[in-house]
């Protein structure tokens, strides 16, 4: 297992380094360069002048070859002063590549002041960045401007992990069992009921599921007198008169506060896992029952309860493991149309508005560690095969 590790370990390290390149490159493919989009508002308030873009370009070293601004964006620009300014450079070490052309070193681009902060001042001089490989994203450039990605990003990740990690919890303890019986007692009218239940909520979209909770729930609701659930946001400021915070005295910002207003998204996600994940530990379920092993424990005269739970369970959910692994990666990112249609605060949406206000920042921060946390979702997944079944070995 150790050699197998290090060998992922290794694999996983250059994984993410062709995933970062990619990402870099998305950034630089965008029809007229990545900071097109700046001046483009609808606000003029909230547009970029030319001088400023100029500024950003510089400062972000998208004026550079592709592989010194790429290096800049990873390793950050303190690199520079012992590294860059001899990277690539045939002339003397106190030159640098800038707009094209090698020019002295002498005066810093940047300067070693901490935070990621743009230059607006006009005076060619900004905060160094330390590259992302440090964890220094940058800073928003339209939908937080003025604020680092870390911070934005960091006020929406507990909101998407407590979403994401109540689904997955629930789905799971619902959809095993509930696979597991399904299988057991095939063509019964529970294994019927559980296969049209499954083959509904695969096919129903996500987004029309939710207008309907929100429309039957929320507006209905409140239309007949019955207290209505809140249809957006994770807690509430100000209770309204008939909701059911009001009706149960539920206090604002309280944890039954957050709950209540979880309800809806946490309901419609987990009812769509719930029939994709019960469907698919039916179907594994089914096929190691007829396997031999199963026959030759029930031939030794064990009871039916340890054949299915010892011999037939945990083979059949090593494929699951599979599918529930990924969402490590789900728990950071979020669900982009959840979150979008119940105006959740949380990482997908906070994903689809940055790509709406090319807040490329944000979107190559989420995208880089979605890369990350995808590598050690499948490393996750092989160590728990070899738990789920000793049988597996990787020496």
């Amino acid at each position: 297992m150790t050699n197998y590790l290090i060998r992922r370990g290794f694999q996983m390290v250059i994984v993410v380094i062709v995933a970062t390149i990619a990402i870099f490159a998305l950034l630089n493919a965008v029809p007229g360069g990545p900071l097109s989009g700046l001046n483009l508002a609808a606000d003029a308030k909230s547009r970029f002048s030319p001088e400023d873009i100029a500024r950003l370009e510089a400062m972000l070293g998208l004026n550079k070859p592709f592989y010194l601004a790429y290096l800049t964006w990873l390793l950050g620009e303190d690199w520079v002063d012992e590294i860059g300014a001899t990277i690539g450079n045939p002339g003397p070490a106190d030159k640098m590549w800038d707009t094209g052309t090698w020019v002295d070193f002498q005066s810093p681009t940047c300067k070693n002041v901490g935070g990621t902060n743009a230059e607006w001042d006009g005076d060619g001089i900004s905060p160094c960045r330390r590259g992302v490989i440090r964890w220094d994203w940058g800073q928003s450039w339209s939908l937080a401007r003025g604020q680092t990605v870390t911070s934005v990003i960091g006020s929406r990740v507990q909101n998407t992990v407590i979403l994401m990690s109540s689904v997955t919890v629930i789905s799971l303890i619902v959809a095993i069992p509930i696979g597991m019986i399904s299988a057991v007692k095939q063509y019964s009218k529970l294994d019927y009921a559980v296969t049209t239940f499954s083959f509904f909520g695969i096919a129903m979209p996500v987004f029309w599921f939710g207008l309907l909770m929100i429309i039957l729930f929320g507006l209905k609701f409140k239309e007949w007198g019955l207290p209505y659930f809140p249809t957006g946001d994770v807690f509430t400021t100000r209770v309204t008169p008939g909701s059911l915070q009001d009706v149960l005295n539920i206090q604002p910002r309280s944890l039954a506060d957050r709950i209540a207003h979880l309800f809806l998204p946490v309901t419609v996600l987990t009812l769509l896992y719930l029939a994709g994940w019960s469907r698919f530990m039916r179907s594994s379920m089914l096929e190691v029952l007829r396997q031999d092993y199963v026959r030759t424990a029930r031939a030794k005269g064990l009871r039916e309860r340890a054949v299915i739970v010892k011999h037939a369970a945990r083979n059949a959910l090593i494929p699951l493991i599979t599918i529930v692994v990924f969402q490590i990666p789900g728990i950071f990112s979020g669900a982009i149309l959840t979150e979008t249609i119940f105006n959740y605060p949380g990482m997908g949406r906070l994903f689809i508005d940055s790509l709406n206000r090319d807040d490329w920042p944000i979107v190559m921060a989420i995208l880089f560690i979605s890369a990350i946390l995808v590598v050690i979702a499948t490393l996750v997944g092989d160590i728990l095969y070899t738990i789920v079944d000793p049988r597996i070995r990787f020496d």
